[in-house]
């Protein structure tokens, strides 16, 4: 958390641990230490901006580009003496070039868009890699993990150092490179296991 004046900011995760593709909820949080309620003017409807950073570089953020000839309105909100919840923002782990982050340790910054105001909190999640294909099969029927290999268009199958799964889902035949595929395994009538996907997306 990063004192600015009296409001600081403070991000709560659910965990801070997550598999690759699995949204994370962050709560915003913004406290006013003072005993009086913090008026702060806010020169857009955006009273917030999220942005993820691997290595202080951003690959991610919330904000979008006001279009031109377009005048925001500005407006003002009173915080209370306390603790005031923003927002509860699901972030769906895809960065801005539509792939998923590898594997490791990102921080997750917010900033309050106040004209005078900037108060800042920060707070860290870390993604797991990826299950082993071949470990699909020993999980509990239903379990939702996240898998990654080299995507096959034409039989529709995925495959790691470790084994093959076929996809319950087609996917584009453009995937190129290694892919993360979130889902879980499902068995057909005929004793086929079939990887259910419910997201995907390319690693990098």
């Amino acid at each position: 958390m990063i004192a600015l004046a009296a409001i600081t900011l403070t991000l709560q995760l659910q965990r801070t641990s997550f598999d690759l593709l699995d949204g994370v909820a962050i709560e915003i949080a913004a406290h006013n230490s003072a005993k009086t309620a913090d008026v702060v003017t806010f020169p857009a409807p955006p009273e917030y901006q999220l942005e993820v950073l691997r290595d202080n570089h951003v690959i991610w953020s919330n904000s979008t580009a006001t279009p031109p000839g377009v005048t925001l309105p500005p407006h003002t909100r009173a915080f209370p003496p306390g603790p005031t919840v923003l927002a509860v923002y699901i972030w769906d782990a895809i960065d801005s070039d539509r792939s998923t982050p590898g594997p490791g340790d990102y921080t997750i910054r917010a900033t309050l868009l106040g004209s005078t105001v900037k108060a800042q909190g920060q707070t860290t999640v870390h993604f797991i890699s990826p299950v082993p294909i071949s470990a699909v099969d020993k999980l509990p029927a239903g379990d939702v993990v996240t898998i990654a290999g080299t995507f096959n268009p034409v039989n529709n199958t995925l495959t790691d150092a470790s084994g093959s799964i076929a996809l319950g889902r087609r996917l584009p035949p453009g995937l190129t490179g290694t892919v993360a595929v979130r889902g879980y395994l499902r068995a057909e009538p005929n004793n086929a296991k079939i990887f259910f996907v419910q997201r995907f997306a390319a690693m990098p």
